[in-house]
């Protein structure tokens, strides 16, 4: 995986977190388009601390990586 690919993946997840964690409606809204394919609407209300850990978690990983990756 490229740098510049983890550094995106990062990004990516920090948002999600931030949003789990700060802006439930917007993930609930993303949740109405997602519901019937992977998600359920109990468990994300009961869970969203610990997905937001999660997401903000894989952020720093992966930009970490990224970041590591780039200064060879």
């Amino acid at each position: 995986m490229s740098p510049l690919l983890k550094i995106v993946v990062g990004l990516i997840s920090f948002v999600l977190g931030l949003g789990y964690l700060y802006r439930p409606d917007l993930i609930e809204r993303m949740n109405g388009l997602l519901r019937d394919y992977l998600l359920n609407d109990a468990y994300i209300a009961l869970e969203r601390k610990k997905w937001g850990m999660f997401f903000l978690l894989i952020a720093f990983l992966f930009s970490y990586m990224g970041w590591t990756g780039l200064r060879r």
